[in-house]
């Protein structure tokens, strides 16, 4: 554990959160509506061999419309994925719901994933592919420490928390433990609560991110819970204070 964050505990508030709730149910039936026509007409434009499905209601696959995409389905080999290449097929869902999360900081913005210095007779998906694999093969991630100043693999396009939820749905195991995924709205309760670190996730460089995971899994060790459960915890929590801010008295009660 880093030295800053030797004595820095979980809140009184995120253990009583935490152990009151289901991995299964809380993390995994996470659901999100994500606007299908949206994101498979940007993959068509974009001359990408991929579509994203959604469940309705009753959990049955659709293919247009409006779509529930649940973090169960964040996952190689997903249903929801129609693609020639299965870790890009994956990456385009996590984006899609990412973005359509209400309680995370994410745009709907289409990732332009495109090496735009690879030479003209060169597949232009070839670095972001080759990443996208190994890390899906491998649980692991490349070390490009000698080659990026952030440490963090050349994936063009994707920003820290996207590739971050990518490694949470392959399940690569980092340096500090599983990948976690990363929001701004979870660092920023935690600055809040006292972590002694940059807050901007975009300038996360990969020994930060460790950092980060290291703080969470062991929090979570000390709960005796799952460390998602913890990063669910932050990021509700500063939506939480958000609502109260705004709504005072009208806001929804919520275990803080």
């Amino acid at each position: 554990m880093h030295p800053y964050d030797e004595g820095f505990e979980p809140p009184k508030a995120c253990s009583e959160w935490c152990r009151a709730r289901s991995f299964d149910l809380q993390v995994l039936d996470e659901g999100v509506t994500v606007d299908l026509k949206w994101w498979n007409g940007h993959l068509e434009r974009a001359g990408h061999e991929i579509r994203l499905r959604g469940r309705n209601l009753d959990g049955r696959v659709v293919t247009s419309g409006d779509a529930i995409v649940q973090r169960n389905d964040l996952r190689l080999g997903s249903e929801l994925i129609d693609a020639d290449h299965d870790g890009l097929g994956l990456l385009f869902l996590c984006a899609a719901w990412r973005s359509a999360h209400p309680r995370r900081r994410g745009a709907r913005r289409f990732p332009d994933v495109r090496d735009a210095r690879a030479p003209k007779n060169r597949d232009r998906l070839a670095k972001i592919k080759g990443v996208l694999d190994y890390c899906a093969k491998t649980k692991s991630l490349p070390d490009t420490s000698r080659q990026t100043w952030s440490g963090w693999p050349d994936t063009p396009g994707i920003g820290v928390p996207l590739l971050a939820t990518y490694l949470w749905a392959v399940e690569v195991q980092t340096d500090a433990g599983p990948a976690q995924m990363l929001d701004q709205h979870g660092v920023s309760t935690l600055v809040h609560e006292g972590w002694l670190e940059d807050p901007s996730v975009a300038d996360f460089t990969l020994r930060r991110y460790h950092r980060y995971v290291d703080l969470l899994t062991t929090w979570a060790s000390l709960m005796t819970t799952r460390p998602e459960l913890v990063e669910m915890w932050l990021v509700d929590r500063w939506h939480a204070r958000v609502c109260e801010a705004r709504d005072g008295s009208h806001a929804t009660p919520r275990l803080f």
